[in-house]
Protein backbone atom coordinates (compact mmCIF):
# COMPACT_ATOMS: atom_id res chain seq x y z
CA UNK A 1 0.00 0.00 0.00
CA UNK A 2 1.41 3.25 -1.08
CA UNK A 3 1.98 5.81 1.67
CA UNK A 4 1.23 9.39 0.65
CA UNK A 5 3.04 12.28 2.31
CA UNK A 6 0.69 15.10 3.11
CA UNK A 7 1.40 18.81 2.63
CA UNK A 8 3.80 20.30 5.17
CA UNK A 9 2.41 21.85 8.25
CA UNK A 10 2.49 25.66 7.84
CA UNK A 11 3.46 26.07 11.46
CA UNK A 12 6.45 23.75 11.06
CA UNK A 13 7.63 25.55 7.91
CA UNK A 14 7.43 28.95 9.55
CA UNK A 15 9.33 27.69 12.58
CA UNK A 16 12.15 26.30 10.48
CA UNK A 17 12.49 29.52 8.53
CA UNK A 18 12.63 31.60 11.69
CA UNK A 19 15.30 29.27 13.13
CA UNK A 20 17.38 29.54 9.93
CA UNK A 21 17.17 33.33 9.94
CA UNK A 22 18.16 33.40 13.58
CA UNK A 23 21.24 31.25 12.95
CA UNK A 24 22.32 33.39 9.99
CA UNK A 25 21.75 36.52 12.05
CA UNK A 26 23.91 35.21 14.89
CA UNK A 27 26.68 34.27 12.47
CA UNK A 28 26.52 37.77 10.96
CA UNK A 29 26.86 39.38 14.37
CA UNK A 30 29.80 37.14 15.27
CA UNK A 31 31.58 37.96 12.00
CA UNK A 32 30.97 41.67 12.46
CA UNK A 33 32.32 41.58 16.03
CA UNK A 34 35.40 39.65 14.94
CA UNK A 35 36.00 42.13 12.10
CA UNK A 36 35.84 45.09 14.47
CA UNK A 37 37.97 43.56 17.21
CA UNK A 38 40.41 41.54 15.12
CA UNK A 39 44.02 41.50 16.41
CA UNK A 40 46.03 44.64 15.73
CA UNK A 41 42.96 46.80 15.40
CA UNK A 42 43.60 47.30 11.69
CA UNK A 43 40.79 49.08 9.86
CA UNK A 44 38.58 47.22 7.42
CA UNK A 45 40.21 47.59 4.01
CA UNK A 46 36.70 47.88 2.48
CA UNK A 47 34.81 50.24 4.81
CA UNK A 48 32.01 50.96 2.34
CA UNK A 49 30.94 47.38 1.63
CA UNK A 50 27.35 46.32 2.25
CA UNK A 51 25.94 43.32 4.05
CA UNK A 52 25.72 41.55 0.71
CA UNK A 53 29.49 41.84 0.40
CA UNK A 54 30.27 40.07 3.69
CA UNK A 55 32.28 36.95 2.87
CA UNK A 56 32.20 33.69 4.77
CA UNK A 57 35.59 32.12 4.10
CA UNK A 58 35.99 28.36 4.10
CA UNK A 59 39.05 26.40 3.03
CA UNK A 60 38.40 24.08 0.10
CA UNK A 61 41.10 21.74 1.33
CA UNK A 62 44.22 22.00 3.54
CA UNK A 63 46.39 22.58 0.46
CA UNK A 64 44.14 25.14 -1.26
CA UNK A 65 43.68 28.83 -0.45
CA UNK A 66 40.45 29.76 1.27
CA UNK A 67 37.59 30.90 -0.94
CA UNK A 68 34.51 33.01 -0.39
CA UNK A 69 31.38 34.14 -2.14
CA UNK A 70 31.09 37.95 -2.26
CA UNK A 71 28.13 39.61 -3.97
CA UNK A 72 27.61 36.58 -6.16
CA UNK A 73 31.30 36.23 -7.07
CA UNK A 74 33.71 33.58 -5.87
CA UNK A 75 36.86 35.24 -4.56
CA UNK A 76 40.14 33.57 -3.66
CA UNK A 77 41.60 34.95 -0.45
CA UNK A 78 45.33 35.72 -0.40
CA UNK A 79 47.37 33.04 1.36
CA UNK A 80 49.27 34.01 4.50
CA UNK A 81 52.93 34.86 3.75
CA UNK A 82 55.53 34.87 6.48
CA UNK A 83 57.85 37.94 6.50
CA UNK A 84 61.33 37.26 5.15
CA UNK A 85 64.65 38.51 6.43
CA UNK A 86 66.15 41.25 4.21
CA UNK A 87 69.57 40.09 3.05
CA UNK A 88 72.73 42.14 2.67
CA UNK A 89 71.97 43.07 -0.94
CA UNK A 90 68.51 44.25 0.01
CA UNK A 91 69.86 46.36 2.86
CA UNK A 92 72.43 48.00 0.59
CA UNK A 93 69.72 48.72 -2.00
CA UNK A 94 67.57 50.30 0.69
CA UNK A 95 70.49 52.51 1.79
CA UNK A 96 71.08 53.62 -1.81
CA UNK A 97 67.38 54.35 -2.27
CA UNK A 98 67.28 56.41 0.92
CA UNK A 99 70.37 58.30 -0.24
CA UNK A 100 68.75 59.12 -3.60
CA UNK A 101 65.56 60.31 -1.90
CA UNK A 102 67.61 62.53 0.41
CA UNK A 103 69.59 64.10 -2.46
CA UNK A 104 69.28 67.79 -3.19
CA UNK A 105 69.24 69.27 -6.69
CA UNK A 106 72.60 70.40 -8.07
CA UNK A 107 72.48 74.14 -8.76
CA UNK A 108 75.34 76.18 -10.15
CA UNK A 109 76.15 79.26 -12.22
CA UNK A 110 77.88 78.53 -15.50
CA UNK A 111 79.38 81.09 -17.86
CA UNK A 112 81.16 81.38 -21.18
CA UNK A 113 83.63 84.23 -21.66
CA UNK A 114 85.86 85.13 -24.59
CA UNK A 115 88.31 87.47 -22.85
CA UNK A 116 90.10 88.74 -26.01
CA UNK A 117 93.56 87.21 -26.09
CA UNK A 118 96.56 89.19 -24.89
CA UNK A 119 98.18 88.95 -28.32
CA UNK A 120 95.39 91.07 -29.82
CA UNK A 121 96.10 94.10 -27.60
CA UNK A 122 99.88 93.93 -27.27
CA UNK A 123 102.02 96.35 -29.34
CA UNK A 124 101.56 95.36 -32.97
CA UNK A 125 98.29 93.52 -32.25
CA UNK A 126 95.09 94.04 -34.24
CA UNK A 127 93.15 95.73 -31.40
CA UNK A 128 94.72 99.15 -31.07
CA UNK A 129 93.55 101.45 -28.32
CA UNK A 130 92.54 98.69 -25.92
CA UNK A 131 93.91 98.43 -22.37
CA UNK A 132 96.72 95.90 -21.91
CA UNK A 133 95.85 92.29 -21.16
CA UNK A 134 96.73 92.46 -17.45
CA UNK A 135 94.34 95.35 -16.87
CA UNK A 136 91.59 93.79 -18.95
CA UNK A 137 91.92 90.46 -17.17
CA UNK A 138 91.63 92.19 -13.81
CA UNK A 139 88.35 93.68 -15.03
CA UNK A 140 87.25 90.30 -16.36
CA UNK A 141 87.95 88.69 -12.97
CA UNK A 142 85.80 91.34 -11.27
CA UNK A 143 82.99 90.56 -13.71
CA UNK A 144 83.19 86.84 -12.95
CA UNK A 145 83.03 87.53 -9.22
CA UNK A 146 80.14 90.00 -9.44
CA UNK A 147 77.93 87.53 -11.31
CA UNK A 148 78.61 84.62 -8.91
CA UNK A 149 79.73 82.23 -11.64
CA UNK A 150 81.32 79.03 -10.35
CA UNK A 151 82.19 77.28 -13.65
CA UNK A 152 83.48 79.19 -16.69
CA UNK A 153 84.52 78.26 -20.20
CA UNK A 154 87.22 80.75 -21.22
CA UNK A 155 88.22 81.39 -24.84
CA UNK A 156 91.30 83.38 -25.98
CA UNK A 157 92.62 82.87 -22.46
CA UNK A 158 96.33 83.33 -23.09
CA UNK A 159 99.12 82.50 -20.65
CA UNK A 160 99.51 85.93 -19.01
CA UNK A 161 95.74 86.16 -18.56
CA UNK A 162 95.64 82.76 -16.84
CA UNK A 163 98.34 83.94 -14.43
CA UNK A 164 96.46 87.18 -13.69
CA UNK A 165 93.20 85.35 -13.07
CA UNK A 166 94.76 82.79 -10.69
CA UNK A 167 96.71 85.48 -8.82
CA UNK A 168 93.65 87.66 -8.31
CA UNK A 169 91.43 84.77 -7.18
CA UNK A 170 93.97 83.58 -4.59
CA UNK A 171 93.51 79.82 -4.86
CA UNK A 172 89.72 80.00 -4.91
CA UNK A 173 89.68 78.79 -8.53
CA UNK A 174 91.36 76.03 -10.51
CA UNK A 175 91.87 75.95 -14.29
CA UNK A 176 92.22 73.13 -16.81
CA UNK A 177 94.46 72.89 -18.72
CA UNK A 178 95.58 76.46 -18.03
CA UNK A 179 99.31 76.98 -18.35
CA UNK A 180 99.91 73.24 -18.01
CA UNK A 181 98.83 72.93 -21.66
CA UNK A 182 97.42 75.15 -24.38
CA UNK A 183 95.57 77.68 -22.19
CA UNK A 184 93.60 79.48 -24.89
CA UNK A 185 90.54 77.36 -24.30
CA UNK A 186 90.31 76.47 -20.62
CA UNK A 187 87.70 75.58 -18.05
CA UNK A 188 87.80 77.22 -14.60
CA UNK A 189 85.84 76.28 -11.47
CA UNK A 190 85.53 77.34 -7.84
CA UNK A 191 87.43 74.97 -5.59
CA UNK A 192 84.92 75.35 -2.74
CA UNK A 193 82.15 74.06 -5.00
CA UNK A 194 83.74 71.59 -7.42
CA UNK A 195 86.46 68.96 -7.41
CA UNK A 196 88.25 67.74 -10.54
CA UNK A 197 87.65 64.05 -11.25
CA UNK A 198 89.37 63.96 -14.63
CA UNK A 199 90.42 66.25 -17.45
CA UNK A 200 91.20 65.63 -21.10
CA UNK A 201 91.35 67.38 -24.46
CA UNK A 202 89.88 66.64 -27.87
CA UNK A 203 91.38 67.84 -31.19
CA UNK A 204 88.95 70.28 -32.85
CA UNK A 205 89.45 71.75 -36.36
CA UNK A 206 90.29 75.45 -36.16
CA UNK A 207 91.45 77.97 -38.78
CA UNK A 208 92.14 76.28 -42.13
CA UNK A 209 91.55 72.90 -40.54
CA UNK A 210 94.51 73.02 -38.19
CA UNK A 211 93.45 71.12 -35.06
CA UNK A 212 93.62 72.65 -31.60
CA UNK A 213 93.26 70.64 -28.40
CA UNK A 214 90.17 71.82 -26.54
CA UNK A 215 89.29 70.75 -23.01
CA UNK A 216 86.60 68.79 -21.28
CA UNK A 217 86.51 67.96 -17.59
CA UNK A 218 84.44 65.87 -15.26
CA UNK A 219 83.75 67.83 -12.08
CA UNK A 220 82.27 66.52 -8.82
CA UNK A 221 79.88 68.85 -7.00
CA UNK A 222 80.88 68.88 -3.33
CA UNK A 223 77.41 69.77 -2.03
CA UNK A 224 75.24 67.30 -3.97
CA UNK A 225 77.69 64.61 -5.06
CA UNK A 226 76.64 65.04 -8.70
CA UNK A 227 79.29 64.64 -11.42
CA UNK A 228 78.97 66.83 -14.52
CA UNK A 229 81.00 66.98 -17.74
CA UNK A 230 81.96 70.42 -19.05
CA UNK A 231 83.26 70.99 -22.58
CA UNK A 232 84.67 74.32 -23.79
CA UNK A 233 85.43 75.12 -27.44
CA UNK A 234 86.23 77.90 -29.89
CA UNK A 235 85.20 77.27 -33.51
CA UNK A 236 86.88 79.21 -36.35
CA UNK A 237 85.41 82.40 -37.75
CA UNK A 238 85.28 83.33 -41.41
CA UNK A 239 87.43 86.44 -41.70
CA UNK A 240 89.32 88.32 -44.35
CA UNK A 241 92.62 87.18 -42.92
CA UNK A 242 91.70 83.53 -42.52
CA UNK A 243 89.19 83.13 -45.33
CA UNK A 244 85.95 81.15 -45.28
CA UNK A 245 86.06 78.53 -42.52
CA UNK A 246 82.50 77.26 -42.82
CA UNK A 247 83.81 73.82 -43.79
CA UNK A 248 85.95 73.64 -40.67
CA UNK A 249 83.21 74.94 -38.40
CA UNK A 250 80.97 72.14 -39.66
CA UNK A 251 83.72 69.58 -38.99
CA UNK A 252 84.30 71.07 -35.53
CA UNK A 253 80.59 70.94 -34.67
CA UNK A 254 80.35 67.30 -35.79
CA UNK A 255 83.26 66.37 -33.53
CA UNK A 256 81.77 68.27 -30.60
CA UNK A 257 78.43 66.49 -30.98
CA UNK A 258 80.26 63.17 -31.18
CA UNK A 259 81.99 63.98 -27.88
CA UNK A 260 78.67 64.94 -26.26
CA UNK A 261 77.19 61.57 -27.28
CA UNK A 262 80.24 59.76 -25.96
CA UNK A 263 79.97 61.47 -22.57
CA UNK A 264 76.20 60.96 -22.37
CA UNK A 265 76.87 57.23 -22.71
CA UNK A 266 78.56 57.46 -19.30
CA UNK A 267 75.23 58.67 -17.84
CA UNK A 268 76.47 62.07 -16.69
CA UNK A 269 74.96 65.45 -17.62
CA UNK A 270 77.00 67.52 -20.09
CA UNK A 271 77.45 71.30 -20.38
CA UNK A 272 78.95 72.76 -23.56
CA UNK A 273 80.25 76.34 -23.59
CA UNK A 274 82.08 78.28 -26.24
CA UNK A 275 82.48 80.85 -28.96
CA UNK A 276 81.01 78.98 -31.93
CA UNK A 277 81.13 81.82 -34.46
CA UNK A 278 77.64 80.73 -35.57
CA UNK A 279 74.11 81.56 -34.57
CA UNK A 280 71.05 79.62 -35.80
CA UNK A 281 73.09 76.89 -37.46
CA UNK A 282 74.95 75.85 -34.31
CA UNK A 283 71.74 76.02 -32.27
CA UNK A 284 69.85 73.73 -34.62
CA UNK A 285 72.68 71.21 -34.89
CA UNK A 286 73.42 70.91 -31.17
CA UNK A 287 69.81 70.83 -29.94
CA UNK A 288 68.16 69.14 -32.93
CA UNK A 289 68.30 65.61 -31.52
CA UNK A 290 66.57 66.65 -28.29
CA UNK A 291 69.51 65.53 -26.15
CA UNK A 292 70.71 69.11 -25.54
CA UNK A 293 69.03 72.45 -24.85
CA UNK A 294 70.22 76.05 -24.95
CA UNK A 295 70.39 78.16 -21.79
CA UNK A 296 68.96 81.04 -23.83
CA UNK A 297 65.84 79.14 -24.91
CA UNK A 298 64.64 78.25 -28.38
CA UNK A 299 62.95 75.08 -29.63
CA UNK A 300 64.27 72.33 -31.87
CA UNK A 301 62.20 69.16 -32.25
CA UNK A 302 60.50 67.08 -34.91
CA UNK A 303 62.46 68.69 -37.70
CA UNK A 304 61.48 72.20 -36.60
CA UNK A 305 64.15 74.62 -35.39
CA UNK A 306 63.19 77.92 -33.75
CA UNK A 307 66.33 79.58 -32.34
CA UNK A 308 66.03 82.07 -29.47
CA UNK A 309 65.82 85.79 -30.29
CA UNK A 310 68.87 88.04 -30.01
CA UNK A 311 71.37 85.28 -30.72
CA UNK A 312 75.09 85.86 -30.53
CA UNK A 313 77.96 83.51 -31.28
CA UNK A 314 78.66 82.73 -27.60
CA UNK A 315 76.54 79.85 -26.30
CA UNK A 316 75.81 77.71 -23.26
CA UNK A 317 74.22 74.33 -24.00
CA UNK A 318 73.35 71.53 -21.60
CA UNK A 319 71.82 68.06 -21.43
CA UNK A 320 68.03 68.12 -21.61
CA UNK A 321 67.83 67.04 -17.96
CA UNK A 322 69.29 70.43 -16.97
CA UNK A 323 66.93 73.31 -16.27
CA UNK A 324 68.39 76.74 -17.09
CA UNK A 325 67.20 80.04 -15.63
CA UNK A 326 68.38 83.64 -15.12
CA UNK A 327 70.10 83.71 -18.50
CA UNK A 328 72.09 86.88 -19.15
CA UNK A 329 74.26 88.09 -22.02
CA UNK A 330 76.00 91.24 -20.75
CA UNK A 331 77.85 93.54 -23.12
CA UNK A 332 77.81 96.90 -21.37
CA UNK A 333 79.76 98.47 -18.52
CA UNK A 334 83.07 96.90 -17.59
CA UNK A 335 82.48 94.02 -20.03
CA UNK A 336 82.87 96.23 -23.11
CA UNK A 337 86.17 97.58 -21.74
CA UNK A 338 87.56 94.12 -20.98
CA UNK A 339 86.72 92.31 -24.23
CA UNK A 340 84.93 92.46 -27.56
CA UNK A 341 82.52 89.65 -26.54
CA UNK A 342 79.65 89.52 -24.04
CA UNK A 343 79.84 87.81 -20.68
CA UNK A 344 77.20 85.05 -20.89
CA UNK A 345 75.97 83.38 -17.70
CA UNK A 346 73.04 81.25 -16.56
CA UNK A 347 71.87 79.26 -13.53
CA UNK A 348 71.73 75.51 -14.14
CA UNK A 349 69.75 73.06 -12.01
CA UNK A 350 70.08 69.29 -12.24
CA UNK A 351 67.36 67.34 -10.39
CA UNK A 352 68.44 64.49 -8.11
CA UNK A 353 68.64 61.08 -9.78
CA UNK A 354 65.41 59.81 -8.21
CA UNK A 355 63.43 62.80 -9.54
CA UNK A 356 64.39 62.41 -13.24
Amino acid sequence: MTKHVGPPDPAETTGAAVATIAVVGVLGVVIAVLAIFRPGGAPDPEPNRTAADVAIVTPSSPSEPAQSVRAGRRVTAAPTVEPQEVGTVGKELRKKTQKVVAQEPTTFRVATFNVLGASHTKPGGNKKGWAPAGTRMAWATSIVTSYDADVIGFQEFESSQVSTFLARTGGRWSVYPGNAGDPRNSIAWRTDTWELVQGATVPIPYFRGRTVDMPYVRLHNLASGQDVYFINVHNPASTGRWGDNERWRDAATAREIELINQLHAENFPVVLTGDFNERDEIFCKVTGSGAMVSASGGVASGGTCLPPPGMGVDWIFGSSVIRFSDYLSQRTGLVQRATDHPFVVSTATIPPLGAR
